[in-house]
């Protein structure tokens, strides 16, 4: 989020950026452009990253969630069946 707020703010400065160069001269403007594309470019691929590993860490949770489940359901199974024996030991107990 804060990656995708620094493009924002990228973007927006911008105009300011490229006004602010006009008035230093035709040399100052094509550098202060490139400065502030290399900023932007540093900027996108860091969003990227950061995107990158939210996917990531998204089929994470995923997986994990799936693996409690299925624990989940493999304990409950195990709950019932010690539940019916612990009925037929008793029921072996007092005929």
């Amino acid at each position: 989020m804060r990656a995708r707020a620094a493009i924002a703010c990228l973007l927006l400065s911008l105009p300011l950026a490229a006004a602010a160069a006009g008035q230093a001269g035709g040399a100052g403007q094509a550098k202060q452009a490139a400065a502030t594309r290399a900023k932007l470019d540093a900027t996108r691929g860091q969003a990227q990253a950061e995107d990158q590993k939210v996917q990531d860490l998204k089929k994470r949770v995923d997986a994990l969630e799936s693996n409690s489940k299925t624990s989940r359901e493999a304990l409950e199974a195990r709950d019932r069946k010690i539940a019916e024996l612990e009925r037929q030991l008793e029921a072996e107990r007092h005929p």
